[in-house]
């Protein structure tokens, strides 16, 4: 990415006509050592190591690759900024999941007997696949901004995450979601039930 000789033009038309071009813009893209760097000092800066920033970066790779030749990538930001931002997604996502956990472990039993029953489990999974099935029906823009949102990302991080031109742009965007997922809800008794126990 690095290099003047790849715009982030070629580089997107090269990993989605795969074979040999492919496996060349990603070297390219990996080899960037800047990038490389961000992501680690990233990752060091929200209780992760070295290895963390490096597992991120690996990862992130992956999910560019597959996001372009998916046609997911539109190229409505910079191809180095749209990886930073996954790598940043993906850790970010990861600390969630590890908090959850140890809150989960950490709750006295013994003020809430049937906090962690089977069937609260099993309502606990039901409601988290059900959000989840629901926003990919909202589409893949909208999915990415309430999951962002629900990261506690800022409206700014938003807008520059997903490449919208302005804070407000994102805010209205977040906006027409959420309403859309109300009224989503609101359609399926049987979905509001589940949520609201």
């Amino acid at each position: 990415m690095k290099k003047p000789d790849f715009t982030d033009e070629q580089l997107v038309s090269a990993i989605s006509s795969g074979g040999q071009a492919r496996e060349t813009a990603l070297k390219a893209i990996y080899e960037d050592k800047d990038l490389k760097r961000m992501v680690a000092a990233f990752v060091r800066n929200h209780q992760g190591d070295a290895t963390d920033g490096q597992d991120m970066f690996h990862e992130g790779m992956i999910v560019l690759d597959r996001n372009i030749r998916e046609g997911k990538f539109r190229g409505e930001a910079p191809l180095k900024g749209y990886l930073y931002s996954i790598c940043r997604f993906l850790w970010m996502n990861q600390l969630r999941k590890q908090a959850h956990t140890s809150t989960v472990a950490e709750m006295p039993l013994s003020t809430e007997p049937d906090l962690l029953t089977p069937e609260v489990t099993m309502i606990t999974e039901e409601r988290k696949d059900l959000l989840n099935r629901l926003l990919n029906e909202l589409g893949e823009r909208c999915r990415q901004i309430l999951e962002l949102w629900k990261l506690s990302y800022s409206m700014e991080e938003i807008a520059e995450t997903l490449g919208f031109s302005s804070s407000d742009m994102a805010r209205k965007a977040k906006y027409r979601c959420h309403v859309s997922l109300l009224e989503v809800i609101q359609k399926n008794p049987h979905v509001e039930q589940l949520l609201s126990r």
